[in-house]
Formats: structure tokens, sequence, C-alpha cells
């Protein structure tokens, strides 16, 4: 057997039935239904044939059905099937910028992949733990590491000849959002994940990367647009949901997103050691922001507070250590009061709150364990 044969035994798939019927349930949770009976006739009939078993007159179908819907001059695209599945297209956001370029405005992007997610539990449900984790770090360097590095990228592609990255899903939807579109709908059929996006907007310019440290926008005094610097806690693309998560997520308590699947297990632990803010002292030495004040907040949740308090937040600069570890408010509201009674004694004594603030956050994280989540 060649290494390329033994490879692909290594992930072999196994258990199958099994799998599909875990992740149908995981990977949908948050996840909203696509609005068939309000769809075009197009869309409602690709639908209709992509849930039909497979064999040959299906697949000979989708493939006339996504030469056609490309065939149309740009701008005037009712709906678009993405040629292949996303995981073998090696340049992603230039294929979707095309296809927002192609479509009219609120025109539908029908799309599938295979996720990160599905590639693990395929291979946990093969093999014994301690084989599987060999198994899957291995896969996860090839596949989702090497791809985007420099030194290897070029090594990868010439290896695989064909490309077969593996996208965690939050990526693919932020890649969506970052090209233009919102995501309407979001299921499996068969063992594909399918995502159906209606085009809203032009495609972002921001140049994105891979980095250990990102840079958010965040409101600061003034409402003056500011980068925060943090180590990377979320899949790649993940800001870009921030409000398609809000819709379909509830807020958990201490004001953060319930089953938040865009932070990785490697960024809850970050945050759990309440590392992923160390950066935010280069913030402080550029005089973006304070040891002790509000947290920096995104416009999308800044928007979510009162107007009375968004005047009072941006009269003066976010701080790092913020004073919700001093009350440890459970609810938004909760929040928003803790942050009045800061911010209505900082005014009158500066010095004497931040002073008496920070010994108390430090106290209640050191001493009591306090953390956000």
């Amino acid at each position: 057997m060649g290494i390329k044969s033994f490879y692909k035994h290594l992930i072999s798939r196994d258990n199958y039935d099994e799998v599909m019927e875990y992740l149908e349930v995981a990977e949908t949770k948050h996840a909203p239904k696509f609005d068939v009976e309000n769809s075009s006739a197009e869309v409602k009939e690709l639908l209709e044939v992509a849930q039909q078993p497979r064999g040959e007159q299906r697949r000979a179908w989708l493939a006339d059905c996504a030469k056609r819907s490309w065939s149309v001059p740009d701008g005037e695209a009712e709906f678009l099937l993405s040629e292949d599945h996303l995981n073998a297209i090696r340049y992603l956001n230039r294929y979707l910028r095309k296809a927002n370029e192609k479509l009219k405005q609120d025109g539908y992007f029908v799309c599938s992949f295979d996720t990160a997610q599905k590639r693990r539990v395929q291979i946990y449900a093969k093999y014994p733990r301690f084989i599987a984790r060999i198994v899957y770090f291995f896969d996860f360097f090839w596949h989702r590491i090497c791809p985007k590095i420099n030194l290897t990228r070029r090594f990868y592609y010439w290896c695989t000849r064909k490309v077969r990255k593996v996208f965690p899903r939050p990526e693919v939807l932020g890649r969506l959002y970052y090209c233009g579109f919102d995501v309407v709908g979001e299921q499996y059929i068969h063992d594909r994940y399918c995502v159906i996006a209606q085009k809203k907007r032009k495609p972002c310019s921001e140049p994105q990367h891979y980095g250990i440290i990102i840079k958010l926008k965040r409101v600061g005094k003034g409402r003056q647009l500011f980068n925060v610097y943090k180590f990377r806690t979320m899949h790649a693309y993940s800001e870009y949901l921030q409000s398609y998560v809000y819709e379909n997520n509830e807020l958990d308590e201490g004001g953060k997103f319930k089953d938040d699947y865009r932070v990785t297990e490697w960024g809850r632990m970050l945050r759990k050691l309440w590392l992923d803010e160390l950066p935010m002292f280069f913030n402080i030495l550029k005089r973006q922001m304070k040891l002790v004040g509000v947290r920096p907040l995104s416009q999308q949740y800044f928007n979510l507070y009162s107007k009375e308090l968004q005047e009072l937040r941006t009269k003066t600069k976010p701080g790092l250590l913020p004073p919700y570890y001093v009350d440890m408010p459970k609810t938004f509201e909760e929040i928003q009061e803790s942050e009045r009674r800061y911010l209505e004694a900082y005014f009158k004594h500066p010095l004497k709150t931040d002073w008496q603030y920070f010994w108390k956050i430090i106290g209640n994280i050191v001493f009591k364990g306090e953390r956000s989540k």
C-alpha cells in the first residue's frame, strides 16, 4: 500500500450514520432554516433535486444547473449554484467575490462544503481515542495549517494536486459575510453542509490573515473607531458574524453570546486564563485605552446600549480592566447599570475611582477566581 492509499485508509468513512446524526443536531443548533416557500421557482427546484437520493442523474442535473446559472451576464443572475464544493476551490474569497458580482441585488448563492467538525467526528468515530488524537493532529496540520502558511502552501497543493482544504463552519459563514452576503439558511443535505446566502452589499476590502494577534474595530472616545489588539480566540472571519450570531443566539450571563460556536477550544482556554487581552497593553501605550474603564465594544454590540449610556461611554477612553469584574453582573441590564455606576463615579473623581476599582478587580480575579466567559 502506497503512502497516499494508506493516508486515505486512515480517514475512511466508518460509522457514517452515527456521525451524521450527531452533526445534524450539533452543527445546526443555531442555524436558521431556509424558507423554501418564499424563494424563487429555480431555488425550489434546486433544493428538491438536491435532496433526492444520490445518483448519476442527480449529479448531472446539478452540474448542468451550476453551469447554466454562471452563464448569465454579470449583475443579472437570480441565483447561483456553486460549481464545486467549497473545499475544492483554491482561491475561495476570489470565487465568492465573483459570485457577488454575478448576482442581482438580493439574489441567492447556494453552496456546500465539508466542515472541520465533520472531519473530526469521522476520525474519532473510527479509531480508539488515543489513536484518533494522533490521526486528527496530523490531519489538522496537513489540511488546515499547511494551506495557510507561505512556507508550506505550494508543497501542500503540489502533493494533493486537488484542493482539499478543511474549513470550520464559522470561517465559511464569515467569508460569505466578508464577501457581501447574508446567510439565510443552513442545513445538511445528505452528508454535505449546505448554505444559502443572499447578496446584500459589496464585498469588504480589508485584508485578512490567520495570525495569532488580530485587530478588531472597536468604538472609542468620541465614537471614534480604533483597532483593538488581541490574541486570536475565534475562527478566522468570525468578526463578520457578529450580527448573525446575535440574531440566532441568546445572550448568556455576563452579556456574551450563548453557545458561541465561533470560539475555538484554544481560544476558550486563553479566555479562561485571561490571556487573550494582553496585547491590549499596546493600545494603552498608544493612548487609545486606559488601564481601568468600560470594555471597548464592537459597533454592533455598542448599538444595543441605551442612548444615554452610549453618550457616557464615549466621553472617556475604554479600559483593559472593566467594572464587570467588580460587580459580576449576570444580565445585559445589570451590565449597563454596573457601567453606569462606574462612569458616574469616574466623572466626579477620576483618579480615586480608577484606583479603587483597580484593587477590587485584582482582588476578584486573583483571590476569588472571577473570569469572563
